[in-house]
């Protein structure tokens, strides 16, 4: 071959592989890629990697399923149907607390069952869950409807940490011992009023309420923890017979009241006409016995008969229609 030849050769293979280069060079990798608004590929290009540019183009993913979240520092495009999701369901958070939420806790639950417990938790009450559990009963479940007058809480089903939405103080209408400032949920201030104004119209001679005195009520979860804490101190291995695990206790729902009456013991409330009465007569207002005499037993418990819980009245009367423990009514 002459050299003229192969010299032309040799010029016409560097010009094409410098051509080649220079397409590949200025080739765009979303020429591809169905939607052009200019801003959204410029921040695809920033943010996403050749390979996700490829997947987004594969799948045609829209932007709008995603650019809102790509400059999270955690965000993960493969992950972007789950962001889309949650901030539809929690459409007041900003995108980066969508982003936080999806990427620690897909491991362990849906958006869909997240986003009900964020109905009843804060967030950093379900991810305290999810990275604590529960320490005095691994196998606990967390109830999902924490804060619905149903909800239900046992040795094995926790609230955990949870603080309810809507605590107030307990109207001053309500006689407390020692005349203590108690707190309650707000769904039962005036459930509670009205039974005080009934068993008042009943003629026993002891002032307001009847003369019922309410001894406790919203009880927190550091507050239980110290409660059960001495129980252990006194009862050992039998505390939880006495005692509730903290996030446990109906206390910490907001709904329960224990009632005491001036200058009787805690023992013999059960033998006192207001006792008498609220058995007949509590679930008028919605509210019932959790750990009756006869009924205790079915959750382990010492019996409580001065713990009135409130589930609303329709719950109420049917347990009382029926003789039925709340845990009996739930099917738990």
């Amino acid at each position: 071959m002459k050299k003229g030849s192969i010299a032309l050769i040799i010029s016409v293979t560097v010009i094409f592989f410098s051509a080649f280069s220079f397409m590949n060079y200025n080739f765009d990798p979303l020429s591809r890629y169905p939607y052009q608004n200019e801003e959204h590929r410029k921040l695809i290009k920033q943010y996403l990697s050749d390979e996700e540019i490829e997947y987004i183009i594969e799948y045609s993913i829209a932007p709008s399923l995603f650019i809102d979240f790509i400059k999270d520092s955690d965000f993960n495009i493969y992950h972007a149907t789950e962001y889309n999701e949650l901030s539809k369901l929690q459409w007041n958070l900003p995108s980066s607390n969508i982003v936080k939420m999806v990427e620690e806790t897909r491991e362990y639950m849906s958006v869909e069952v997240l986003n009900a417990f964020l109905i009843h938790y804060s967030y950093s009450e379900v991810y305290y869950w999810l990275k604590h559990g529960d320490e005095y009963n691994p196998n606990s479940n967390l109830v999902i409807n924490a804060g619905d007058m149903s909800a239900y809480v046992d040795d094995n089903n926790s609230i955990s940490i949870r603080t309810p939405f809507n605590l107030q103080r307990l109207n001053e209408k309500i006689p407390t011992l020692y005349d203590n400032a108690l707190i309650v949920d707000v769904a039962i201030q005036k459930p509670l009023i009205e039974l005080c104004n009934a068993i008042s119209k009943e003629g026993f001679q002891y002032g307001d309420c009847g003369g019922l005195l309410v001894e406790n009520a919203y009880i927190s979860y550091q507050q239980q923890k110290s409660l059960y804490d001495s129980a252990i101190a006194v009862h050992g291995n039998d505390a939880s017979y006495y005692e509730f695990y903290p996030g446990h206790s109906e206390h910490q729902l907001g709904l329960a009241v224990d009632f005491v009456v001036d200058g009787v013991e805690s023992d013999d409330f059960v033998r006192t006409n207001q006792s008498f009465w609220l058995e007949n007569n509590a679930y008028k207002f919605g509210f019932i016995q959790t750990y009756s005499l006869d009924k205790a037993y079915l959750y382990n418990k010492k019996a409580q008969p001065n713990h009135y819980r409130y589930v609303g009245v329709e719950l109420a009367k049917y347990m009382y229609d029926n003789k039925l423990s709340l845990k009996e009514t739930l099917g738990k």
